[in-house]
């Protein structure tokens, strides 16, 4: 299977004419999939779609999953998510 093919990498995808809903990237500065995170998000955008990118300073891939508390991007992270659903839904 390529690395291209969009289920091993949804970058790749066909997104043209599709309604897709407000998606929030977020990465960290040192996780080496930045670049795939900021060109999708510019991807979604670019094809109509709301778009927000977030890169968090000194964070590595994964950080999101890391316990609360253990270091400032994860906490950032975290709040920045909650908030982003609530403004989609209303609450």
């Amino acid at each position: 299977m390529s690395r291209r093919d969009p289920s091993i990498s949804p970058f790749f995808a066909d997104i043209r004419g599709l309604k897709l809903p407000p998606a929030l990237f977020t990465c960290g500065s040192e996780d080496p999939l930045l670049d795939d995170t900021v060109f999708m998000g510019a991807k979604w955008a670019a094809w109509g779609n709301e778009s927000v990118v977030k890169v968090y300073n000194g964070s590595p891939h994964g950080f999101i999953m890391f316990p609360p508390g253990s270091f400032k991007g994860v906490d950032e992270g975290l709040k920045d998510s909650i908030e982003f659903v609530r403004d989609k839904i209303g609450a």
